[in-house]
């Protein structure tokens, strides 16, 4: 017990960590590059990187595999609240993250309630969430990237938002830790990362600046987190925890490449 204790505090601590330098390095790469590059880096595995590996570590890479078969459809939940968010911003922030956080909690319970357990259709609904979220995002609400916009804050003003950002991940890996691994699947997609990111770029550039971040961090959170569970599911099985993990970050990592490609040449 004492065992586990330790291990459980030294994932929140690394999970406090790993979330804080990212949104950190989120913010400096938004500021410095546009929405369309801060928005990949918010998107990139790093909540369900942790969660998916202090379950294996804790207590087995068999149940950490196991833990993915949710994971797809839960990723779709947290694009719904993407699309909610953009949708209602422009009436206030506060409104949108709101309402998207309730609509988000709401689908999650539902998931819950019917307990889906096939894989595939997981997977299934979550293409077809990804591209309706994909659809009204361009079509129905024209959200535009944001090119550079320099702005003047103190190095101080970036560590207070990337401390907050990692206590929001540190929530989530706690939420999913006492849950269960049907829970924990769910959890580890909650949109930590999404919410960090959004509400930071919000106070650091304004809302306009947030809105045009929903559809970057759409696209790669979609896709390269998906595609690190998918890897990641059977590569713990076939290769252990550890190997397991570092060739999931590496196909991660290739498929983060073709998506900045995407952003950056076909994103507008």
């Amino acid at each position: 017990m004492h065992m586990m204790t330790d291990l459980f505090m030294l994932q929140l601590l690394l999970t406090f960590i790993a979330g804080s330098a990212w949104i950190f390095l989120t913010v400096l790469a938004g500021t410095h590059f546009g929405s369309k590059i801060g928005g990949f880096i918010g998107g990139l595995p790093s909540t369900a990187l942790l969660s998916f590996f202090f379950i294996g570590y804790t207590q087995s890479p068999e149940m950490a595999s196991k833990a993915t078969t949710v994971f797809p459809l839960a990723i779709g939940v947290s694009g719904i609240f993407l699309v909610v968010y953009a949708w209602l911003s422009r009436q206030g922030f506060m409104l949108a993250l709101f309402t998207g956080l309730v609509i988000w909690f709401v689908l999650s319970l539902l998931i819950v309630l019917f307990h889906p357990e096939s894989f595939t259709m997981n997977i299934i609904n979550y293409i077809l969430i990804m591209f309706c979220a994909y659809y009204i995002l361009e079509k129905k609400l024209s959200i535009k990237s944001i090119a550079n916009e320099k702005m003047n804050h103190t190095s101080k003003h970036l560590v207070v938002r990337s401390v907050f950002g990692g206590m929001v991940i540190m929530l989530t890996v706690f939420i999913a830790r006492i849950g269960g691994i049907f829970l924990g699947g769910i959890f580890a997609a909650f949109p930590a990362m999404f919410i960090a990111t959004l509400t930071i770029t919000y106070q650091v550039h304004g809302i306009d600046f947030s809105r045009a971040m929903t559809k970057p961090l759409l696209v790669t959170g979609m896709i390269t987190v998906v595609v690190y569970a998918i890897a990641l599911r059977y590569l713990y099985l076939s290769a252990g925890l550890y190997l397991g993990t570092i060739l999931s970050i590496i196909i991660s990592a290739i498929s983060a490449y073709l998506t900045l490609r995407f952003i950056l040449h076909r994103l507008k």
